[in-house]
């Protein structure tokens, strides 16, 4: 099995752990809209994660992969992100601010899912 399939699917599923305890508690307050544009950003989160993957695979298993390739691919998908979430959460506002929350949750999870276990190896190494 992949590892990076694995670290994937984990961090999918602690993401949709987190939404569902986000619109709990939003549920609680009475604040349900931030719940839902909470578990909107880790949606979109987990979205262009896998966008991001597949730009990856596709462009380094082509015959000349190009960094200039990835760059547009990466710019022009973050570019489309940050416009929706900045348009939700104006229209939306004050709730609507909950897509940055999550969009940044997701970032967290992701990034802590993929460099805990590698620092755990380079010690091991060590």
């Amino acid at each position: 099995m992949d590892v990076n399939k694995l670290r994937m699917r984990r961090a999918t599923a602690i993401a949709i752990a987190i939404g569902v305890l986000a619109l709990m508690a939003t549920g609680a307050l009475d604040r349900w809209l931030l719940g839902v544009f909470m578990s909107a950003g880790l949606a979109l989160g987990w979205l262009n994660a896998r966008l991001t993957w597949m730009s990856i695979v596709r462009i380094t298993d082509a015959e000349t992969p190009s960094k200039q390739k990835l760059a547009l691919s990466s710019a022009s998908r973050l570019i489309i992100l940050t416009a929706l979430s900045i348009v939700i959460a104006y229209f939306t506002r004050p709730y609507g601010v909950g897509i940055f929350f999550g969009l940044a949750v997701f970032q967290l999870i992701l990034i802590l899912h993929t460099v805990v276990p590698e620092v755990k190896g380079l010690r091991q190494q060590s």
